[in-house]
């Protein structure tokens, strides 16, 4: 188990309007405040399209496949973790979206998620000097 503390979180609340693309959109995001690492603490709104992630097997580091679903979707909440990884921003998130309040899809989520009218997230930040 690996505890880290994190001291010195700044709130940010971001709204992303229509045809953002989620993933796009939290790497500029974490580039244009100056942070090390943020946290997706909530996640609501709609997506017109998502990609959903899932591991094919049960073995140790399985094989991922993935899906890319057309909506309209309602985000029921998406959580996750960008940070900066030598020179890339890597964005891991995991969530959950339905389809007509009857079909319900979730896991790790995969880029290409786009939004189709609002997304609106409450991410917690911090910056390189910051961490311990």
């Amino acid at each position: 188990m690996v505890t880290t503390p994190l001291d010195n979180l700044r709130y940010f609340h971001l709204r992303l309007g229509p045809g953002a693309d989620l993933f796009q959109s939290l790497r500029a995001f974490l580039d244009e405040q100056g942070l090390a690492r943020a946290f997706l603490v909530s996640t609501i709104g709609s997506l017109r399209r998502v990609v959903v992630n899932f591991p094919k097997a049960v073995v140790d580091n399985p094989e991922v496949g993935s899906i890319v679903l057309d909506g309209p979707f309602e985000i029921n909440g998406i959580t996750g973790e960008v940070w900066r990884e030598d020179k890339a921003i890597r964005v891991h998130l995991h969530g959950s979206v339905a389809r007509e309040g009857r079909e319900l899809y979730g896991g790790g989520l995969g880029d290409g998620a786009v939004v189709l009218k609002l997304a609106e997230m409450v991410i917690a930040g911090m910056k390189q000097e910051e961490i311990r």
